[in-house]
This record gives C-alpha cells, structure tokens and sequence, in this order.
C-alpha cells in the first residue's frame, strides 16, 4: 500500500501537463502512486498521461468520459489504495520537498486528521503571492475548528476550502464514503472540504509553500456558479452547519446558505414562483439566523424584514 495516493484530473491539460508530471516524479521521496484521471481531454493529453505512465509503475491512467473536475476527482478517490489522500491540478506543480515533507508529517506520533501547508500563488505575468500560514498542530475538535477559521484568509488568500493545499486521511474518506457533488462546479473543493472536516479532530499546518497554484482567467473559477448549482449547494452547506460549533465557520457557513438561496431564486426560480420561494426562503433565514453583529446578512434578508411585498418587488428587478 503506497503511503500518499495522488489523484490528477487532466482535462486538456497537455500546454501545462508535463511540468505538473515532471515537479512529482522527480520528488526523492518514492512512496506513493500517482492516478491521472482523464477527463475526455480532446488535446494531446492522452499522449502525455500513457507516456508516464508505461515509463513509471506507480503511475495510473484511467480514462472516461467528459463529465467534469468532480466525475475525475471521484473516479480517483474509487481506485486510490494510499493511506493519504492528495489532489493536485494538472496546470500546476509541486515543489522538490512536497512528498517528503508531507510523508514526515505521517511518521509523527498520531498524524493529524488533515495537513494544511503554504501555497505559492502564480500570476499570468510570472509574478507570486505566497501564503505562508502560522505553523502549529493542533489537538481535540475546538482547537481544530478554531485554526480551520483562522485559514479562511492567510496573506488575503483563502487557504480552508481548497483541496490541493492539503492531504486527507483516506480511512476517514473511505470510512464515510466522502465523495465530491457532481452536480457543482464552482467551489465543489470546499464543499468536499467542509464535509470532510465534519469528521476531523486533529489538525496540522505546515508554513512552507508546497504547491504552485497557477492563476488562471479562464478558469472555473473565474467563471463563477450556474445557476442549476445554488439550490444543490446551499443544501449541502445546511447539512454540514450541525457539525460544527466555532461561531464565526457557523456564521460564514449560514450566510453562503442563505445567500446562495437567494441566487437561487433570482436566477433559476420562474416568476409564479417566487412567492412560494420566498417563503421557504424566511423560513430559512428563521431557521438560521447569524448571531454576531459582524455577521453579513443577504440583501433579501433585509427587504424581506420589511415585507413579503417588498422582498417581491426586488426579486423582480434582480430578474430584469
């Protein structure tokens, strides 16, 4: 069983894909396999991913059918057989000391549930953004969720939802069937991450940047939510709010819901619903209220205080 499993999804990756191969093979440490998950690239990925492949035995390629970053991840997370669990993006890199720093975090006297560590942001024009957040490990539940809010924001990056800034236990994935949503597409990573750390109790952050996170204008990122995925995401969120207690991750957890509901109805709810909607809508906000001062509430919220009418009339001009 190899220590670290690594799960690539390539989609017509191949301007960018030998040097994200070349940053892992090239590693000293050797204790770990490596699943390139293509996602029905039409470039010259396929060529690229066999070629590794056929020249090094830890290397998996599966292919399938295009359904997205989600389908992949998921096909990766079916076949990985590592203790560990990593993902990493086919347009980025890692540095020389990743697996073997990450490896020694696992030799410790009880590893920590997840392993946080630094990323190096690179810019279109070559220039970087690193952010190094504050090293520590930490013991017991509260302690955990406390450091996982402080990692919202590291040198005005948010570091917590991302999956290839970290390495998952794969016991608790597999012992909870975790899985990403396949039918989200933007900020599915920390959805997988919140359902992840449902379950966590230990945690472990490492200052050092580890991984090269290539900015991307053209990425999904950058082209934001559809509107099929606010309704399905907002549920999901809802769901994982039980399971933690820290005050500001519940704040922030309950404004995405609420506000992701509003978009919802916004953008995807036909106009002889929007009543109906709303309704559901306060009796969310009822459901959930935000409890600090500081807590940002959702537009809606705040027409919907001053009546069901007047909610009504500006979901109308939102829809213009």
């Amino acid at each position: 069983m190899p220590r670290i499993s690594i799960i690539i999804p390539v989609y017509n990756a191949a301007q960018y894909l030998t040097q994200c191969l070349d940053s892992i093979i090239s590693q000293e440490e050797k204790d770990y396999e490596l699943l390139l998950i293509d996602d029905g690239s039409a470039d010259g990925s396929r060529r690229i991913c066999e070629k590794y492949a056929s020249r090094n035995s830890n290397i998996h390629y599966l292919y399938k059918k295009n359904g997205g970053v989600s389908t992949a991840r998921n096909l990766g997370l079916d076949h990985a057989q590592g203790e560990y669990i990593c993902f990493v993006d086919a347009d980025d890199w890692v540095e020389p000391s990743y697996l073997q720093t990450l490896i020694s975090c696992t030799q410790q006297k009880n590893p920590a549930d997840i392993i946080y560590f630094g990323v190096n942001f690179i810019h279109q024009e070559g220039t970087v953004e690193s952010a190094t957040p504050v090293p520590c490990k930490c013991e017991g539940r509260a302690s955990a969720e406390e450091r996982l809010y402080q990692l919202r924001y590291v040198d005005k990056h948010e570091l917590f939802g991302f999956t290839w800034d970290k390495m998952f236990k794969a016991d608790i994935i597999r012992q909870h069937n975790l899985r990403f949503a396949e039918n989200i597409s933007f900020r599915e990573d920390e959805l997988f991450t919140f359902s992840y750390c449902q379950f966590i109790n230990t945690l472990q952050v490492i200052a050092t940047p580890l991984y090269n996170y290539r900015m991307n204008s053209v990425g999904l990122t950058s082209r934001g939510m559809k509107a099929g995925e606010f309704l399905p995401s907002s549920l999901l969120l809802e769901k994982y709010l039980s399971h933690y207690e820290h005050p500001g991750i519940r704040d922030q957890i309950i404004y995405t819901t609420t506000n992701y509901r509003a978009l919802h109805i916004f953008k995807k709810v036909p106009l002889l619903q929007i009543r109906k909607e709303l309704k559901e809508y306060r009796l969310l906000i009822e459901r959930l209220p935000q409890t600090s001062k500081e807590s940002r509430v959702p537009h809606l919220t705040h027409y919907l205080q001053k009546g069901l009418w007047t909610a009504y009339l500006y979901c109308l001009i939102r829809k213009l």
